[in-house]
């Protein structure tokens, strides 16, 4: 049995709590701000914790998340999370003493998995293209966007550079540039470059495929308002303005849904081909989409991790390395599960 300790009980934090404190094969604690854990100060008991711990799944803000996988490495603890923060990522990965598996949630995490699985099908791979959006089932403000999830994660994404592949060379593009048309089971959507959404994709597939490139899906108008506040007031150079906005004014919903289409476009035994996932995956009951989507792309990473198909890799794991069979066929992977994949 593994002992995992989750540290950050929000939204996504407690539904893995609660559906992996129902597993036989996991022991799981989890410490929060508002159990009385004050993560960000006592240092003494975040150390305390990492060290009685097998493996910690970092599902806290992502300012955090470098002091907490500094401290997994002094101590050999496996480490996870769900951060978007290319910043945090390009420090973990500097680490050596125990696993890192950075970036396992939706997108980026179970997306890659996705997208790498269809590419290596090709003898040649031309473009992969990964759309991804979390969104309120309906919305009748201007934005068109309610929130579902992290403000500070998505505030992140829309002021940072993107990594990309462009004519088969690693490079960054502009947040909140290039933006198009996305037709989604007859849902017209708007989809513009952000950033974190990728992960490694780009840099593990530089040199391999001409395009390889991440954008964020929103219902249309979306983008001209966030790049009137981004730009035009300034915004992407005061990040705590920005997130207090989103905060103040913009409510919560629990009533979401989440989109995603992935396209892998390449030569097969000479031919030209394309193939694509597409999945809309809704709210039920009381658990949301995006709890759906990013709990279950961690928990089958998990999942993987605990039956020991990881036992033989130490350091920085990328995602999209991971073996797509074990975690693909865990029981926590069925909500992304189409016949497309």
């Amino acid at each position: 049995m593994k002992k995992l300790t989750i540290l950050g009980m929000g939204h996504i934090g407690t539904y893995v709590f609660d559906t992996l404190g129902q597993d036989p094969n996991f022991e799981v604690m989890g410490y929060d701000l508002k159990f009385g854990h004050d993560l960000s100060k006592d240092s003494l008991l975040l150390n305390e914790i990492i060290k009685d711990s097998d493996g910690v799944l970092a599902s806290t803000p992502f300012f955090l998340n470098k002091k907490i996988a500094q401290l997994c490495n002094e101590h050999g603890t496996d480490y996870f999370d769900l951060t978007e923060s290319v910043d945090v990522t390009n420090y973990v990965r500097t680490l050596t003493n125990a696993k890192f598996v950075t970036q396992c949630g939706l997108a980026p995490g179970m997306v890659n998995i996705i997208a790498n699985h269809m590419a290596t099908q090709y003898d040649e791979v031309q473009d992969i293209e990964i759309r991804v959006g979390a969104l309120p089932v309906d919305a009748n403000n201007h934005m068109g966007y309610y929130r579902t999830w992290s403000t500070e994660g998505l505030i992140n994404e829309y002021i940072h550079p993107c990594p990309a592949v462009k004519n088969g060379m690693l490079t960054t593009v502009d947040p909140l540039t290039q933006s198009e048309v996305v037709n989604l089971g007859g849902t017209l959507l708007e989809a513009m470059t952000t950033s974190g959404g990728l992960g490694s994709l780009a840099e593990t597939w530089q040199g391999r495929a001409q395009n390889v490139n991440y954008k964020t899906l929103r219902y249309p108008g979306h983008w001209t308002l966030m790049r009137f506040l981004k730009d035009d007031l300034g915004l992407a150079s005061n990040f705590d303005t920005f997130v207090d906005l989103f905060n103040t004014h913009i409510p919560v919903t629990t009533q979401d849904c989440v989109y995603i289409m992935i396209r892998v476009s390449g030569w097969k035994d000479g031919n030209l081909h394309t193939d694509i996932y597409s999945k809309v995956i809704d709210y039920h009951d009381d658990v949301t989409a995006i709890q759906l989507t990013t709990g279950h792309g961690v928990m089958a990473v998990l999942d993987s991790w605990q039956k020991g198909d990881m036992d033989h890799l130490t350091g920085w794991v990328r995602v999209e390395d991971l073996d797509y069979n074990s975690v693909w066929k865990s029981i926590y992977s069925t909500c992304y599960h189409n016949k497309g994949a």
